[in-house]
């Protein structure tokens, strides 16, 4: 039956060590005022300390159940990159249909058929290059940024939440744990959303609301891509193309002129229908 408390015990005794390990960092982040502390990078891996330390102590190997070669799945490491990266391109496209913002007066500019923008570093430079050679070094860039940033931040987490935790209670890539581990991974998010990160315009219901209801979607996109072959580096890169890609809206728009309810709606409704879809075709093809 849907929507029952998942009973398994190491889940709930793993995810009681992620709270009281992660007051430590927020203690200092929220002393510090600001998500920049470094004492971010140190939450970012609390879930993966909760893990080992469970795994430790129920005589777990460190690596079960888990694939380390990214080349099992790389049909999956391409989704979980690009999916993400579309996703804020449609949502800055909206945003600008909708007239809910405005690109800044400097961010991008064509002349004489080369393409130039200010703001984002790019492996290849982002001096004046042709159309082609600029979409070759943006999505070029934004891939090694994703990987560096997988590699240092959602590697901490996705070894907690996915690694550890789905297969405690969504062992089968069953909706109610998928939900469940979305709304305890949202709510975690909650001092630091508070504080206005994410939602500083309305941080209640940003961080009572809306962050888990994306975490929920999120870890149905996530936890079905990793369930396919259980290889970690697939919820890694989803995890990290989708922190990296925020960035593309914050850096092109002008903050001034952004509706933020109407750009974190059009977002939301995105990945409300990429749930959806990775969701029924993940279960189809479990089915088979």
């Amino acid at each position: 039956m849907a929507f029952q408390i998942p009973q398994s015990k190491k889940g709930w005794q793993f995810l009681i060590l992620v709270v009281v390990l992660s007051v430590i960092p927020y203690y200092f982040i929220l002393q510090e005022g600001g998500s920049d502390s470094p004492f971010t990078l140190l939450l970012m891996w609390i879930p993966a300390i909760a893990a080992i330390i469970m795994r430790l102590l129920h005589k777990e190997g460190l690596f079960k159940g888990i694939c380390w070669n990214p080349l099992r799945d790389w049909k999956w490491l391409l989704i979980g990159l690009a999916v993400p990266f579309l996703i804020e391109l449609l949502t800055l496209s909206g945003v600008l249909l909708l007239d809910a913002g405005a690109l800044k007066s400097d961010f991008f500019a064509i002349s004489h058929g080369e393409v130039s923008v200010k703001g984002v570093s790019m492996i290849f430079g982002a001096a004046p290059q042709s159309l082609p050679f600029f979409v070759f070094n943006y999505i070029f860039s934004f891939s090694v940024g994703v990987l560096l940033y997988g590699l240092f931040f959602t590697l901490g987490e996705e070894y907690g939440w996915r690694g550890y935790l789905q297969k405690e209670w969504a062992p089968e890539a069953n909706l109610n744990g998928f939900i469940w581990i979305g709304v305890v991974w949202g709510l975690w998010h909650l001092p630091a959303i508070l504080q206005g990160h994410n939602y500083p315009e309305y941080p209640v219901l940003g961080g009572f609301v809306f962050m888990p209801l994306l975490c929920t979607l999120f870890s149905i996109c996530f936890g079905v891509a990793y369930h396919q072959r259980k290889v970690i580096w697939v919820a890694v890169v989803f995890h990290a193309s989708l922190n990296v890609g925020t960035d593309i809206s914050n850096v092109a728009l002008a903050s001034e002129t952004v509706n933020e309810p109407i750009k974190d709606g059009i977002w939301t409704l995105l990945w409300l229908i990429t749930a959806l879809l990775i969701g029924y075709f993940g279960k189809k093809k479990a089915d088979r």
